[in-house]
This record gives C-alpha cells, sequence and structure tokens, in this order.
C-alpha cells in the first residue's frame, strides 16, 4: 500500500517537474520575445529620432546657406560671417547635447532593467520558496493522513470489539456474535 502510494507521490513529483520546466521554458521564451521586441522598438524611435535629427541639421545648413546669400548683400562682411557662425556651432552644441541626452537615457534604461531583473529574481525566489513549503505541508499532510489511518486500523485489531482479519474476512470480536 505504502509502495504504491510513493510511487503515486513519485509520479506526481515527476508530472510537477515536467510542468515547472514547461512553464520556466515558456516563461524564458516569453521574456526573450519581450526583449526582442523592446529592442526593436527602441532601434526604430532612435533610427526615427537620427532621422529627424539629419533633416534638422540639413534644414539649419539650408536656411544659413540662404541666409549668408541674403547677408551677401549687407555692407558689413562682419556680420555676414557671425550670422554663419552662430547656426552652426547652436547645431554643434545641439547635436552634443542630444548625444549626451541619449547615453544618460540610455544608462537610466539600463538601470530600470537591472532594476526589474533583481525584482524578478526576487519574486522567482519568493515564489519559488513557497512552493517548496506547500509541497512539504502537503507531503507532511499526506504522510499524517497515512498515518492514522495505520494507526486507526493497528487500535481496531487490538481492541475488545474491534475488526479482526479471521481467514480471509473481517469480523466483530465481540461477545455478541450471532454465529452458534
Amino acid at each position: 500500500m505504502q509502495s504504491k502510494y510513493q510511487q503515486k507521490l513519485k509520479r506526481e513529483e515527476s508530472v510537477r517537474i515536467k510542468k515547472e520546466a514547461e512553464e520556466a521554458k515558456m516563461q524564458k521564451m516569453k521574456a526573450i520575445q519581450r526583449e526582442k521586441s523592446n529592442k526593436l522598438e527602441e532601434k526604430k524611435r532612435l533610427q526615427e529620432n537620427l532621422r529627424r535629427e539629419a533633416f534638422r541639421e540639413h534644414q539649419q545648413y539650408k536656411t544659413a546657406e540662404f541666409l549668408s546669400r541674403l547677408d551677401a548683400e549687407l555692407p558689413d562682411r562682419s556680420t555676414r560671417q557671425i550670422a554663419l557662425r552662430v547656426p552652426q556651432s547652436s547645431a554643434w552644441a545641439r547635436s552634443q547635447a542630444y548625444k549626451d541626452s541619449l547615453k544618460e537615457e540610455e544608462n537610466k534604461k539600463l538601470q530600470k532593467k537591472k532594476e526589474e531583473q533583481h525584482q524578478k529574481s526576487e519574486l522567482l525566489e519568493f515564489n519559488r520558496q513557497q512552493q517548496e513549503e506547500e509541497r512539504t505541508k502537503t507531503h507532511q499532510a499526506e504522510h499524517r493522513r497515512v498515518n492514522n489511518i495505520f494507526l486507526d486500523r493497528l487500535q481496531g485489531k487490538s481492541q475488545p470489539g474491534g475488526f479482526e482479519h479471521v481467514g480471509g474476512h473481517w469480523n466483530m470480536n465481540s461477545g455478541n456474535s450471532w454465529d452458534v
């Protein structure tokens, strides 16, 4: 009886382990797909920002070129040179500021991912501990149940008026027997 029960427990345990492994595999695959999707979105966003920045710089260049043609009509040459330098220097400053902001944003995202990963690992560890505790409680409860059944049977055999197994039949061991 106990060996059947132990075999049943082993089967249930192996099925549970397989299910957990499959679930972990699915979660891992989902996480990979999510990460790929996030990277693709980030790449698209960065490309769009770069395209916009290139367009903005091109537009500023064309504007500066147009202004320089207009300034050719101005009598003072130093005014023309100032007009040409300002858009270039501000474009460079904006480009540097944009690159710095990208680096800062990337660092923030990396820090956020690290924190999320840490939280996930803590949550997984907590879930694993709870599952282990639940499994232990279930296992102990089943042991108690089996032991109680066994003890009840032992007690029933040893007490007068209890059940006895005689010749393959369970009989009441009492003084009031109908058998003559």
